[in-house]
């Protein structure tokens, strides 16, 4: 092309017109070459920041792992401290209906010993009370002194739970302040990579608008699968991939509920329910993108990813999604928080389906 207009120069120098047709042509060779000057740094940039997503999912994944270790780490912590406190309980009750029956057997037995032996002789039959007496006296003396000692040992056995339930205490305090720290540089980490996704607002709401048609659309969640991914209804035909998919555990926690449960009602679970810590992360079961993440029938908050080999994952339960729509995550990668709660665990539904079939994922969860 610069070749071209070099040669159609050389030709139109000759006359006025063509000098001034030359002045164009330079004019736009410039405008050209700093269009492409631009357009190269624009290729730099979009590979320097596919680097830099590329770089930050490993840091994602890196800094769940870690955080879902101090999770597991918390939570034992704090099974030991109510354990050391239920424990303390218990004995503390036993100790004082100990103390209680001691205290009855002692004030009897100073009652006894306190009539003065004179008085039995004015009393008819009272010598053989005394002698009753004193029989139970010797009896029953070694006895409360055994008690009385085993008592004094339980109380210092008490007394060394109550140190070590303080000591817990401040384990338990030490390791949530690490644990809100973890939460933060993850915090941190998942704005910076949303931040290199460089979403525009016309972009976003495209997306959103998108996301409400998709919800008014499907009345339930078969149509919805169907509509984020019409692979899935070409797939369902098929059969799955021979062999188990490695899968990743969405979250670090306890399986409540497995594949195939019926519910008090009768409902056969399609998916698992895990139970996690409050506010603990979501992650990615495996590389996949994001076809849906937001509010739906029922649901709350959810989101469906699309894998290779037409499986799907769809996960509900979410307090918080950190994850856009159209966007790829690596497995392990953190997709969203559970909701922070007091009481009872907070629960993640989790579905891994092949076409629009559900599949049971509990024989490739490592």
């Amino acid at each position: 092309m610069r070749a071209f207009l070099l040669l159609f120069v050389l030709l139109g120098a000759a006359s006025p017109a063509g000098a001034a047709d030359a002045g164009k042509l330079r004019t736009l060779e410039q405008e050209m070459s700093a269009q492409q000057d631009k357009q190269d740094q624009l290729d730099a940039a979009a590979r320097a920041a596919s680097k830099n997503i590329e770089d930050l999912r490993g840091k994602l994944i890196r800094a769940t792992r870690t955080l879902q270790d101090k999770e597991a780490e918390q939570e034992t912590l704090e099974d030991k401290q109510e354990d050391l406190t239920q424990e303390i309980a218990e004995k503390s009750k036993n100790a004082s209906a100990e103390k209680a029956r001691l205290a009855q057997m002692v004030s009897a037995l100073v009652e006894m010993a306190s009539r003065p032996p004179e008085t039995l002789f004015l009393q008819q039959g009272m010598t053989a009370d005394h002698i009753h007496r004193s029989i139970i006296l010797r009896d029953v003396l070694p006895r409360i002194r055994d008690e009385a000692e085993n008592e004094a040992r339980d109380l210092a056995t008490l007394y060394d739970l109550q140190k070590q339930l303080a000591r817990q205490k401040k384990l338990v305090a030490e390791s949530q302040e690490n644990l809100q720290q973890q939460q933060h540089d993850l915090d941190q980490l998942i704005s910076v990579r949303q931040g290199y996704l460089q979403r525009t607002e016309q972009q976003k709401e495209d997306i959103a608008k998108h996301l409400a048609a998709l919800t008014d659309e499907a009345q339930d969640l078969r149509q919805l699968m169907a509509r984020v991914s019409p692979e899935a209804k070409r797939r369902a035909a098929q059969k799955a991939p021979r062999g188990t998919v490695a899968l990743k555990w969405p979250v670090a926690g306890n399986l409540r509920k497995h594949f195939g449960d019926r519910d008090a009602d009768g409902v056969t679970s399609e998916g698992l329910t895990l139970a996690a810590p409050s506010g603990a992360p979501v992650v990615a079961p495996r590389a996949g993108r994001v076809v849906f993440a937001g509010p739906f029938r029922g649901y709350g908050k959810i989101v469906i990813l699309q894998h290779a080999d037409g499986y799907h994952t769809f996960l509900s339960g979410f307090g918080r999604i950190d994850a856009e729509m159209g966007q790829d995550v690596d497995a392990g990668e953190p997709l969203g928080v559970l909701p922070v709660k007091s009481g009872a665990k907070p629960e993640l539904y989790f579905e891994w389906r092949h076409g629009d079939e559900p599949v049971n994922p509990l024989p490739g969860l490592s």
